[in-house]
């Protein structure tokens, strides 16, 4: 099976290239730097620029699925410019790939397309799903909603969508965790706002074996790429400093602080999103690692 991805060489991307390699897919991915193009066995790259309407058509020969990974991260300060880019990077690629299959003949089947549980209103008890209309009302809320109604578009030219809403994704050397761990190893580590606020938190891992999944399951519809169990902010740092072997001298850092330095972009590490996972549970795919205590200590030891 040949598979295409945009953003394969961010974050997620990476992983999930190698993963589908080591798993006899033949992979195509598109990229807006001609230096990152390569050719080797199964493993293809291609240009396309969205913002100046270019597609190497090359891209989509013989390809069944298209994993959409691309946007730029949401971790950089949160100003209008930012804000715009993030907006854009994901809607403007998004109708640009729908356009170009609308136009061309092609045999994709599947779009997989990622999100994230931002779209979920912040709250301390409410437990989401997949329907739930408790959509956050601040940005991150309405940049997910318009994203993910972009990817549904595809539907309208007979391609299934499946959207997988990304919790916070533990990893040892990039995304939340590295900025978790580098204050407790220097003896500065605290809880971040009042502590119990929930994450709902997925190891990469699991996350790049449920893109495996829902492509060899040929899942449809919105799931929630979280954990069985999501855990407080105070358990997390709590469990961190356990595993390291460090004392957390600092009680906690006051919510009101954390809005003075990080502004608006406070909410990724203040907001509370207990997201259930049940329909993917539901669905057949088994975590590798469910336990917080479990991924940490194979992330950290």
């Amino acid at each position: 099976m040949k598979i295409l991805i945009t953003g394969a060489t961010g974050f997620i991307g990476s992983s999930l290239t190698s993963y589908l390699l080591s798993k006899g897919y033949t992979v195509n991915y598109l990229t807006t730097d001609r230096d990152k193009i390569k050719d080797a066995v199964r493993y293809h790259g291609f240009y396309w620029n969205p913002a100046k309407s270019s597609f190497d058509l090359k891209a989509l020969d013989g390809v069944d699925v298209i994993v959409h990974l691309a946007g730029a991260s949401i971790s950089k300060r949160w100003t209008p410019r930012n804000k715009q880019q993030m907006i854009d990077s994901r809607i403007n690629s998004t109708r640009f790939l729908y356009q170009t299959l609308k136009e061309q003949k092609h045999q994709v089947k599947q779009l997989i397309g990622a999100s994230a549980i931002g779209i979920y209103e912040d709250s301390l008890d409410y437990i989401h799903q997949e329907d739930s209309l408790r959509v956050d009302a601040d940005f991150l809320g309405d940049l997910v909603t318009q994203w993910e109604a972009e990817n549904k578009k595809f539907e309208e030219l007979g391609i299934w969508v499946c959207l997988l809403r990304i919790g916070m994704v533990l990893s040892k050397n990039d995304g939340a965790l590295p900025e978790l761990v580098k204050p407790i190893e220097r003896y500065y580590g605290a809880v971040l706002g009042s502590g119990e606020q929930i994450h709902s938190w997925i190891h990469r891992e699991d996350l790049i074996y449920l893109f495996e999944y829902a492509i060899s399951h040929q899942l449809e519809g919105v799931y929630n790429a979280v954990s069985p169990h999501p855990i407080t902010q105070r358990e997390l740092v709590m469990d961190l400093k356990t595993i390291l072997k460090k004392p957390v001298f600092f009680p906690r850092i006051p919510t009101v602080f954390l809005k003075l330095i990080l502004g608006e972009r406070h909410i990724l590490v203040t907001g509370s999103q207990n997201v259930s996972s049940k329909k993917t549970l539901n669905a057949g795919f088994e975590f590798k690692f469910p336990e917080i205590k479990m991924a940490l200590t194979n992330l950290l030891k």
